[in-house]
């Protein structure tokens, strides 16, 4: 407990590390820490006088922080802020609840346990999290995953928008949904990827192990249950699955930091590429996506791989690196 008392006003001194947080989050999403925090306002509730008509808004201390940073810092330590930006949120909403639940005293509990918690990977970030079930999720870029507070009491749902690889504590008595749009993915102790970036109005899901069910929330009549090997591509405009046996293990790869194109389209790989490294892309010649690619990339630079694009495929590919550091890279691509 003292360990949380000093990492507390590293955090608010903005002299925590990487590390701290790490920490600090997962000690937050375990039994022992709840239990900890649980007896450490208790006590504090004796000798501290709380205003119990002003509220925790964690999304402004969020973008306090934020503003904070970008006033005083220089570019590498935003930088630095931007990879933690996911430990820092999930650390000042439980914070926030965790004050709002000891000093409300009419706290409607109902209400309470509708609230959600959001966890948002920006594109060029990857983060791991781990549930109050021990489930842990691999977050790809630009990905969002949201859950109630009260997840694993009665129920285990989440809701994901981007890609995110699932590793499920096994519960037989509470099924493990994954809601993507209308399509829930439904497991009771298992390991799978799931696509499902909205643009692409496609839900992928890649069976590594265990047994996944899938479902429609709109149409009752569909039902699938997927062996390990399994690659389920669901078409949400035309409402038609695809099913192949494939090498699932390259889907999730991008969670070791690999990258495997296998006879992608170059358009599916530039969506990838800018997700994965935060640029902008722009195609100024439509044929350029009749490109088929293929290659595995783990640490090599933007630069480095689309050297690699343009030595493979008919492509030319500029490099347009921006003096203003709030800018994106830009990648424009033509034909050769």
């Amino acid at each position: 407990m003292n360990h949380f008392k000093e990492t507390m006003q590293r955090f608010f001194s903005g002299s925590y590390s990487e590390n701290d947080l790490k920490n600090l989050f997962f000690w937050l999403n375990s039994e022992k820490g709840q239990d900890e925090i649980g007896q450490l306002f208790d006590e504090s509730r004796n000798f501290i006088n709380f205003d119990d008509d002003i509220p925790v808004d964690s999304e402004k201390m969020l973008e306090h922080i934020r503003k904070g940073i970008q006033r005083r810092k220089s570019l590498k330590i935003k930088r630095t802020f931007n990879r933690l930006l996911p430990y820092a949120v999930m650390f000042i909403l439980v914070l926030g609840s965790i004050f709002f639940y000891y000093h409300k005293k009419s706290i409607d509990k109902a209400a309470f346990n509708n609230k959600t918690i959001t966890v948002i990977t920006k594109n060029g970030q990857r983060s791991q999290v781990v549930l109050p079930d021990s489930s842990v999720v691999w977050l790809n870029s630009g990905t969002t995953l949201t859950y109630r507070y009260n997840f694993s009491e009665h129920r285990r749902e989440v809701m994901l928008n981007g890609e995110a690889f699932f590793k499920v504590a096994s519960n037989k008595k509470l099924p493990f949904n994954v809601h993507c749009n209308d399509v829930v993915v439904s497991v009771l102790g298992t390991a799978f990827n799931v696509n499902a970036y909205p643009e692409t109005e496609k839900v992928s899901i890649a069976l590594e192990s265990g047994q996944v069910e899938l479902s429609h929330t709109q149409i009752k009549s569909f039902k699938y249950t997927m062996k390990p090997g399994e690659l389920a591509v669901y078409n949400l405009s035309s409402n038609a699955i695809q099913v192949n046996n494939t090498d699932v293990s390259r889907y999730a790869s991008w969670k070791d930091g690999r990258l495997i194109f296998r006879n992608e389209p170059i358009k599916t790989v530039f969506e990838k590429l800018e997700r994965w490294y935060n640029i902008h892309i722009e195609v100024i010649d439509e044929k350029v996506y009749e490109s088929i690619f293929t290659g595995t990339f783990q640490n090599e630079s933007y630069e480095q791989i689309f050297k690699l694009i343009e030595y493979s495929c008919p492509i030319r590919c500029r490099i347009q690196h921006k003096s203003d550091s709030a800018s994106l890279p830009k990648i424009i691509i033509s034909r050769k």
